[in-house]
């Protein structure tokens, strides 16, 4: 299901990046968060955003360099789509995490990745399907990039897993 041209394309577009900014709501928004983490833990400018109206500022003074990464499963969040048509018109290069075929997200993006549909069991609580799968795109998507700087990245991960386990240490330290 996943397109290999458009995963390269996308991995070329983030290499270059001064800033990304995910953009989702409901479960969306916590593929945006996820993939926020992953990519601050390699040294890359990124924002994850939820609420729309904190994205449209963001996304208004955004460069030329930045990315706008919208996220959507249906392809048809207005509010993804309107913070994806503002970065159109700002001349900001966009990436679409959508549903297999043509949307009005995909529509907007100069990269469209996108993850298997799926029906969701009826008792199963928002969107886990669909999101699991957003959260495995992220994670090639991820690595990938990874792999095309290895080095730089391993040393990252190295610099921000040491950060991480001195901040356990000193709370388990930590008396108070």
């Amino acid at each position: 299901m996943l397109n290999a041209e458009a995963l390269e394309e996308a991995v070329q577009l983030l290499l270059h990046a001064n800033q990304i900014h995910f953009i989702g709501v409901g479960a969306s928004g916590i593929v945006a968060a996820d993939a926020q983490q992953k990519f601050l833990r390699i040294n890359y400018a990124a924002t994850a955003f939820t609420d729309m109206h904190i994205a449209s500022t963001v996304i208004a003074n955004a460069g030329k360099n930045d990315i706008v990464f919208g996220i959507s499963f249906s392809g048809e969040t207005l509010d993804i789509i309107q913070a994806l048509q503002l970065a159109k018109d700002n001349g900001v290069k966009t990436i679409a995490l959508t549903h297999p075929g043509q949307t009005s997200v995909s529509a907007l993006c100069d990269v469209h990745l996108s993850t298997s549909g799926s029906n969701e069991a009826p008792f199963r609580s928002a969107a886990t399907s669909s999101r699991m799968a957003q959260l495995y795109l992220i994670d090639v998507l991820f690595l990938s990039l990874a792999s095309h700087q290895y080095e730089e990245t391993a040393q990252y991960i190295d610099k921000t897993r040491h950060a991480i386990r001195s901040m356990k240490r000193k709370s388990k330290g930590d008396s108070t």
